[in-house]
């Protein structure tokens, strides 16, 4: 390892959004003080385990010491600490809760009391509901335990059946409190664990009617920065996330530099909490306050609302690129070309020389090529150089590690490493690993797989002229040769139009298809549907049952896509990894919601048990349909990326669901009940979710 990666500090944090964000604003310039620098790592949270990239990187790096914050999972923190006190690297916790660790955490008792003092003391609250956060996280489990006390010294006895688990997120909250409902309405107050679970019951509550605080207060915990951009603005308590990364990195740098003095290290801390204070705003308003701030509260609202949409503009835009890219060169081009608009300031995309490959051991060296390097706002020269993927970058840039905060986000498809991206956002209020690592691992997984297609081809073209030449001159084995020849072409066409797991038609088929059809159809005048599909939740289905029953179940989603098409000239393929497209020529809105329909259908009959789903008990899909008049003036792929936006439209609405694309407007729509449905297309599904359909007023 070159020396400047030696020094690294890592943090290791589930996905980067605001709370980590919050922490690492506290961590880095207290490193930074002491020449330390700081790379963060961030896991898929969508992945359960520890990732290969991470342990190769603390066991071939060594870095000099690990800020470690909690994990979606008991077991992956156990390991986690097992694999560092076997590496003998300095390490602090936040919000964890170890034996024989220093454990840094806000102050969750002092931090309840003053919430249920005004919830209950101040505000009245006698029935109030409780969301739940991580099972097994500390900062939950405390939390929880110090409301229950609190309540029982008051004399208030906690009802169960008004205990929903929120999971810290904002999805699962916001289905926790429509369920509640449905049974339930008499509490008159919703504390939740953390900010986000509190805005999800908070919109369940609105969606339902009841009005927030007239009817019910609502109360979270982190002091989020969405929290005080709702309305009405949400009542929590600020942990000083900030203050826990500056105290953590302060300890870790003192356990660091007793090391280096020839010590075992400092002695454990134990817990270490830090403050906490209220924060009162107008979810627990009494009836009847005036709302003196309402129009600051708004303005910085809308200020917020605008900064976010120019954001995701930008997200589209590097969406709409990627779709496009067959290369390599293409993805690095459309990638640097929006990083400013997404406020980027530096970006290292490096892949793995076995990309596409499955997952390496853990302990093996694996190499990486740079492919990338911006910074300053343009691209510049890459070194010749091969490297060690812990190594981070070549040896010529390491000294980049030194400065700003460089988040690593590991690239990959399902159980396929493919590489890491490096990168520093420097503005901007959207958080990017997850756009970065969804985006950037397809578009390399189909770049990967149409050369290693191309490479085939190539191979067999050059076994197949060998073999004639050498039978040129024998006429008794130029039948024999032609056969070969003929043979091989037939081999060549099928592999590079049938995905070999499904044996339906591949990427590389639905692109030669969409584009014939689009311009049979484009001299008709005729309209062509596309439905993008999506297997819901797949990467847990495959931690969960492993990776024949994962290769099966696509097989068995493949099988219900093909017999749900109609036409001959229908195709339907398989997109990467997960994902799914049909071509529907001819075909308007209520054609491809019927075609949507029967494989849903179809899909249910199968009823393959996914137990690790909280959509469904068993497998499910979401689908994407967009529809437009062919013409030679407009381009295929806006139909694709329609269609993509329509289906991310509908995973973000919950999953199993089918999103159509509005004509002109995709985001014009609304939701089409289960009847509305049958009544569009003639079929009905016993499977089908009222609530599940997005369609445009005028495509109705």
């Amino acid at each position: 390892m070159a020396e400047t990666s030696a020094r690294l500090v890592v943090a290791v944090v589930t996905g980067v959004n605001e709370y980590q964000t919050r922490l690492l604003r506290g961590v880095r310039p207290a490193l930074a003080a002491h020449d330390l620098p700081l790379v963060v790592h961030a896991n898929d949270p969508f992945s359960p385990g520890i990732p290969a990239s991470l342990v190769r990187l603390l066991q071939q790096a060594r870095p000099r010491g690990v800020i470690m914050t909690n994990c979606l999972a008991a077991a992956e923190e156990e390991e986690m600490a097992e694999l560092l006190d076997t590496l003998g690297i300095a390490v602090v916790y936040i919000g964890v809760t170890r034996p024989d660790a220093t454990c840094v955490h806000a102050d969750n008792v002092s931090g309840m009391r003053l919430l249920v003092q005004h919830v209950v003391d101040e505000r009245g609250a006698r029935r109030p509901a409780l969301v739940r956060g991580i099972p097994h996280q500390s900062d939950s489990v405390q939390r929880e335990a110090v409301f229950r006390e609190e309540l029982a010294l008051r004399g208030i006895t906690l009802d169960e059946r008004l205990v929903l688990n929120g999971d810290f997120s904002h999805d699962v909250a916001y289905a926790a409190t429509r369920e509640l409902l449905k049974r339930r309405r008499d509490m008159d107050a919703v504390v939740a664990l953390n900010d986000l679970s509190a805005l999800g019951a908070l919109g369940a509550l609105t969606d339902e009617g009841i009005a927030v605080p007239e009817d019910v207060i609502v109360s979270g915990f982190d002091n989020e920065q969405v929290s005080s951009l709702n309305w009405p603005g949400l009542t929590t308590v600020d942990q000083d996330l900030e203050g826990q990364g500056e105290q953590a990195a302060a300890f870790l740098l003192e356990d660091i530099l007793a090391r280096e003095r020839g010590g075992a290290g400092v002695t454990p801390r134990g817990d270490v909490p830090v403050p906490s204070r209220l924060v009162v705003r107008g979810s627990t308003a009494p009836r009847g306050r005036p709302a003196t701030d309402e129009l600051d509260t708004a303005i910085d609202m809308a200020r917020a609302a605008q900064s976010q949409l120019a954001a995701q503009d930008a997200v589209v835009g590097m969406n709409r690129a990627m779709i496009r890219c067959r290369t390599l060169d293409q993805v690095v081009d459309a990638l640097a070309s929006r990083l400013d608009r997404l406020g980027v300031g530096r970006c290292y995309l490096a892949v793995y020389d076995r990309a596409g490959a499955e997952v390496f051991p853990a302990g093996s060296s694996e190499r990486a090529r740079l492919i990338l390097a911006y910074r300053e706002g343009a691209t510049h020269a890459l070194p010749d150089e091969v490297f060690p993927s812990s190594q981070l970058l070549p040896k010529g840039l390491l000294p980049e590690l030194d400065g700003g905060l460089l988040v690593l986000q590991p690239l990959s498809v399902l159980d396929r490493e493919l590489g890491f991206v490096l990168f520093e956002q420097e503005r901007g209020p959207v958080t990017l690993t997850e756009v970065l690592r969804m985006d950037l691992s397809r578009t390399l997984d189909a770049v990967f797989s149409t050369q290693e297609l191309e490479d085939h081809a190539a191979t067999l073209e050059r076994l197949v002229a060998r073999r004639t030449r050498e039978l040129e001159s024998e006429v008794v084995t130029r039948r024999r040769a032609e056969r070969d020849l003929q043979r091989a072409n037939a081999e060549l066409q099928r592999s590079l139009m049938l995905d070999g797991l499904t044996r339906i038609a591949n990427r590389v088929a639905f692109a030669r298809h969409l584009e014939q059809q689009w311009q049979v159809q484009a001299a008709e005048g005729a309209e062509l549907a596309l439905l993008m599909v999506d297997v819901d939740l797949f990467k847990a289905y495959n931690d969960r049952y492993g990776h024949l029953l994962g290769d099966e179940t696509l097989r068995t989603v493949a099988n219900c896509l093909e017999r749900a098409v109609r036409d001959p000239e229908d195709l339907a393929c398989r997109y990467g990894g997960e994902e799914f497209a049909v071509v529907l020529p001819r075909s308007g809105i209520q054609g491809a919601v019927a075609v949507a329909v029967r494989f849903r259908g179809l899909l249910a009959e199968a009823a393959i048990p996914h137990a690790a789903s909280p959509v469904a008990p068993i497998v499910t899909a979401s689908v994407g349909i967009a529809v437009a008049v062919a013409s030679t003036d407009v381009n295929p792929a806006s139909v694709v990326e329609a269609a993509d936006k329509a289906l991310y439209r509908a995973k973000a609405l919950g999953r199993d669901r089918v999103a159509v694309a509005g004509r002109g407007d995709p985001a014009a729509g609304r939701i089409l009940s289960g009847a509305e449905l049958t009544a569009l297309t003639g079929e009905g599904n016993g499977t089908e979710d009222p609530g599940s359909r997005v369609v445009t007023p005028a495509d109705r």
